[in-house]
């Protein structure tokens, strides 16, 4: 389904485990210092890989319920990697490709479309505002805050 890297479960798993007191849900994969504290031994040759894994699982949270972590790990497993990627399946497809993952509840795969949807409005919504403030009637009004 997805033309990126695939991920290694094996590796994101060891991981994860090593580190099972850090909510990824809400961690800083963005700053250097912040990944630092994470424990890394036995991974710090695949360090930059992982983080690209674990940014790809922190997307995949999002979408998912609370409680479902295992089904970000197989919509990982089955190439989906981003919300975007998800709501720009057609629903019928995405549905039909992978309904199992979620053990044929079309109920929660539905609903994991419908948090991707979501989450692409969000995202538009505020690139669409960070584009309009560098605008140069928006700068000229002193509507920038």
């Amino acid at each position: 389904m997805s033309n990126q890297k695939s991920i290694n479960l094996k590796q994101l798993n060891a991981f994860l485990r090593k580190n099972k007191a850090v909510d990824f849900r809400k961690a800083d994969l963005l700053h250097t210092p912040k990944i630092d504290k994470y424990k890394w031994s036995g991974l710090e040759n695949e360090k930059e890989g992982l983080i690209k894994q674990l940014k790809a699982y922190q997307r995949m949270l999002r979408v998912v319920p609370n409680d479902r972590d295992d089904l970000a790990k197989k919509l990982l497993q089955n190439g989906i990697q981003s919300s975007l990627q998800i709501a720009s399946t057609p629903k019928k497809v995405f549905l039909e490709n992978n309904l199992r993952l979620f053990d044929n509840d079309s109920t929660l795969a539905e609903q994991v479309y419908k948090r991707a949807i979501a989450l692409r409005k969000v995202v538009t919504l505020q690139y669409i505002a960070r584009a309009q403030q560098t605008e140069p009637h928006t700068r000229a009004a002193r509507f920038v805050r």
